[in-house]
């Protein structure tokens, strides 16, 4: 490594440690809301607060309270009806994604369709958790998870706005590569960044782990809890994988099912894995309801480029 290269390098890691330093915190009620199961007595009560002391959430709730798919037999005004209405469970994704697309705004293309797999790997670990029940993973916290996965990613896009470490979510070959491309340039991956995030946050550890070990495909499990994170770490691999292909080939979701099965077997299914989450026919069957939901939850965060 040349002498100019290493102090690119060293400038590039200098730029990164005050990221984190000047990195936002999530609101309390937010990180309160994550770490809280939704079994929670006081989870209801905590939603309606937040949405309380927000008016645009409270005003993107509404709306998706009044949505198609919804269905609301009559208008729904008020917060509490809103809140009944989309059920605890898909509230507490969009209060996350919500949360986060505040601290972080896509100014282009390439932010754009981070945040839109994001919102994918999210949908898909929610439903390959929700089809694997031998693997006993809950499908929210999957979803969190898989939203919060590639958190490094977009710290990195802020801080190194050129650069062979802005891969599109279109251009990657795979997320190896991506690896590859993150320590050369920076000397540390999103992963690792993202993990770091997450603590500051004050996000439970085993979604911070989660978030660390994201790419790792050979996972050490000495322990009931590691066994269970690598559980977890490989149905966001899959999720990831997935939207990669999505985001890649749009169209491929107009395949005959059995070309797309074999496509996801090939592509969704890491060789050193002992079994996959669900079989690639599984994920197959759910691909497009996958897709459908994750682009419903694009429109109604209003996601789009900063103009």
């Amino acid at each position: 490594m040349t002498n100019q290269s290493t102090e690119h390098r060293q400038r590039i890691l200098r730029d990164i440690n005050r990221a984190i330093d000047d990195l936002p915190m999530l609101p309390t009620a937010v990180s309160e809301l994550m770490s809280l199961s939704i079994s929670d007595d006081l989870y209801f009560e905590k939603v309606k607060t937040l949405a309380e002391q927000d008016p645009t959430f409270t005003a993107r709730l509404i709306k998706v309270a009044n949505s198609a798919a919804s269905a609301p037999i009559s208008q729904i005004t008020s917060i509490s009806h809103a809140v009944s209405r989309i059920g605890t469970r898909q509230i507490k994704g969009l209060i996350t994604a919500y949360s986060v697309s505040k601290i972080f705004v896509p100014r282009n293309n390439s932010e754009l369709n981070l945040w839109v797999h994001s919102i994918q790997v999210a949908v898909a670990s929610q439903s390959i958790a929700r089809m694997a029940t031998r693997l006993k993973i809950s499908p929210e916290q999957a979803y969190l998870c898989g939203l919060l996965h590639d958190i490094g990613r977009f710290i990195l896009f802020n801080k190194i706005p050129d650069g062979p470490v802005r891969i599109d979510e279109t251009d990657w070959e795979s997320p190896e590569k991506l690896l590859e491309a993150e320590k050369e340039i920076c000397g540390l991956t999103h992963a690792a960044l993202g993990g770091y995030a997450a603590k500051k946050w004050g996000l439970p550890r085993e979604i911070a782990n989660v978030i660390t070990n994201h790419h790792l495909y050979h996972y050490l499990t000495l322990t009931p809890e590691e066994e269970k994170e690598s559980r977890l770490v490989q149905v966001i691999q899959m999720a990831d994988y997935l939207s990669i292909i999505l985001m890649q080939t749009p169209d491929i979701l107009s395949y005959p099912p059995e070309k797309l099965q074999a496509i996801i077997e090939q592509r969704c299914v890491h060789p050193l894995w002992k079994t996959p989450p669900i079989s690639p026919y599984l994920l197959q069957s759910e691909a497009q309801n996958i897709y459908d939901k994750a682009s419903k939850i694009v429109d109604g965060l209003g996601i789009c480029i900063d103009e």
